[in-house]
This record gives C-alpha cells, sequence and structure tokens, in this order.
C-alpha cells in the first residue's frame, strides 16, 4: 500500500510539473520568448520523464503512447498535458513540426478512444493539426 501512495504522489507530481512546463511557455510565447523557454523545457522534461524533446520524436508513432504510459507512468492527464506542450512548440515554428504535430495527435486521438469523453476542444485540436499535416 505504501509502494502505490509513493508511485501516485510520483505521478501527481509529474502532473504538476508538465502543467507548470506548459505554463512557462504559454507566458513566454505571450511575452514573445517561446525559444529562450525550450532548452529549460527540455531539461525540465529530461529530468521528469528521462526524455527530452528529441528523444520523444525519436520514439516510433506506433509505440509513443504505449511507451510513455508503460515506461514512464504517464497518466492521461500527463499525457493531454505533455501533448499541449508539444502543441505549443510545434505551433511556434520550432524545428520538427511535422513530427511534433505527429505526436500530439497521437495522443490526442489515444485519449479520444481511451477515455470515451467528447471535448470539443480535443476534437478541435485534431481537426487543426490534421489540416496541418
Amino acid at each position: 500500500m505504501e509502494q502505490q501512495d509513493y508511485l501516485k504522489k510520483q505521478i501527481d507530481q509529474l502532473g504538476q510539473v508538465l502543467a507548470k512546463i506548459f505554463s512557462d511557455l504559454l507566458g513566454l510565447k505571450n511575452s514573445g520568448q517561446i525559444n529562450a523557454g525550450l532548452e529549460i523545457t527540455n531539461q525540465t522534461l529530461k529530468s521528469e520523464i528521462d526524455f527530452d524533446i528529441q528523444e520523444l520524436l525519436d520514439i516510433t508513432t506506433g509505440d509513443f503512447v504505449n511507451t510513455l504510459k508503460k515506461q514512464k507512468n504517464l497518466t492521461n492527464d500527463n499525457l493531454a498535458k505533455l501533448a499541449e506542450i508539444l502543441l505549443l512548440i510545434a505551433d511556434n515554428g520550432q524545428t520538427d513540426n511535422k513530427k511534433l504535430y505527429e505526436k500530439c495527435l497521437t495522443i490526442y486521438e489515444y485519449l479520444e478512444k481511451e477515455e470515451n469523453i467528447y471535448t470539443l476542444d480535443r476534437q478541435w485540436k485534431i481537426e487543426r493539426i490534421k489540416n496541418v499535416l
């Protein structure tokens, strides 16, 4: 039981870290300084989930969600936060944005099937990404 509590606490902390990354990136985007936050984002992702953005992009699309869920214990909520981060980076003209969009789409489509909940925001993002690709 203590082991499960510890694991849940770690997963919750990861969710908070991902939310903070997104918030920081959004703030930097609004001030026109998003590029300044990319190195910090990379370092934070590397320390928290042991993947930086490039390593995330290198995971094959078919194994992407499974790898994150099985190896890194990401919850659906954490996956959604990660997709938001990747989408924000892709929308701001970073290299490999096609791959970033593909990873976002993979996560959003997985969540759409897994959660059996229709959300207008997620559906809009799926359609927008498909139009970009």
